[in-house]
């Protein structure tokens, strides 16, 4: 376990905000939530070290990890079934903006599990499999990535990894709060970046309808692997810290569909309750209400974060346009 300070002031004067359970392991202790006095992130604090956090991911029930050679019953299947539908989505964000010839586009997807989202970049888009990167610490999803036919796969964390080439986009899905060294990160992605690269980052936004409402029992807390918890403001302010100046800040929609559907269904678990239709329609109602708030990204239950590095900001009149990349997507 440490203790550290605040990654964007530096500071170690926190307020307690408070305690969540790991959905996976109910009966354990509660990890604690602190608010940085002075930046206002949400941080998990005390935390598990970075060589023990591998034991808090259980391979056979993190949905991240899935794909067609482990899904063992109708729920996962579902859920790979979904995620797969929206993978033209995520590809499409990702190239929002990159106007160069498929064949000369390299991109780095930091945590890219079975490589889903790079395969769909290759069959979509038409880049190159060679020109995909991705780092995935887990065996068994790196392996899964390596089968679809993505060659280069490593698990060192991106921090330590070396490239021979610089990148037209760094992905950051959903992995972003869970990283132990982010600054360092942070520091390696900008060096990495073309000067007209982009850094695309998705996450849970802790300031959400739905993260209010369900307090310890949202889902997106996911402790004590989600080791951040940032709303657009410290999400900013993060990365201009480290040389980045955001382009944008958007709602993720599916993202309050499940962070919903799973936070009732993990506080009737707690409360005692079976998950009923009354649940169901709770969990409708529920969602219904976050996307609509979720117009505003200060309050969507996940957001997606572009930004480039300071020296190339595409605020000012760069190059580049959101439709400038066509595809079969």
């Amino acid at each position: 376990m440490e203790l550290i300070p605040c990654p964007i002031s530096g500071d170690r004067d926190f307020t307690p905000l408070l305690e969540a359970p790991d959905r996976f392991a109910l009966s354990g202790p509660k990890w604690k939530l602190v608010r940085s006095s002075s930046s206002g992130l949400v941080m998990l604090n005390p935390r598990p070290d970075a060589s023990e956090s591998s034991k808090h991911y259980p391979e056979h029930s993190y949905d991240p990890f899935l794909h067609s050679g482990n899904c063992n019953n109708p729920r996962d299947r579902a859920y790979l079934s979904i995620s797969s539908l929206l993978l033209g989505l995520k590809a499409r964000i990702v190239m929002n903006g990159l106007c160069k010839p498929a064949e000369s586009v390299r991109i780095l997807e930091t945590g890219c599990s079975s490589g889903r989202l790079l395969m769909r970049l290759h069959k979509g888009f038409g880049i190159p499999l060679d020109n995909l990167c991705g780092i995935e610490p887990d065996q068994q999803a790196a392996a899964a990535a390596k089968a679809a036919g993505l060659t280069r796969i490593t698990s060192t964390e991106l921090a330590k990894t070396s490239f021979e080439t610089r990148f037209d986009r760094i992905v950051f899905w959903h992995v972003f709060e869970h990283l132990h060294h982010i600054e360092e990160t942070l520091d390696k992605t900008r060096d990495l970046l073309e000067k007209e690269g982009m850094l695309v980052i998705a996450l849970p936004n802790i300031d959400s309808e739905d993260a209010k409402r369900y307090g310890s029992r949202w889902i997106a807390l996911d402790a004590p692997r989600h080791l951040y918890h940032f709303t657009p403001k410290t999400l900013t302010l993060l990365l201009e810290k480290h040389g980045f100046s955001v382009i944008d800040v958007t709602p993720y929609v599916p993202d309050a569909i499940y962070n919903v559907w799973h936070s009732e269904k993990l506080d009737c678990t707690l409360s005692g309750r079976s998950f009923s239709i009354r649940s169901a329609a709770r969990a409708a109602a529920c969602t219904v209400s976050s996307v609509m708030a979720g117009i505003d990204p200060g309050r969507s239950s996940g957001i997606v974060c572009r930004a480039v590095r300071s020296s190339q900001d595409l605020r000012s009149g760069g190059t580049t346009r959101p439709s400038d990349f066509s595809s079969s997507a």
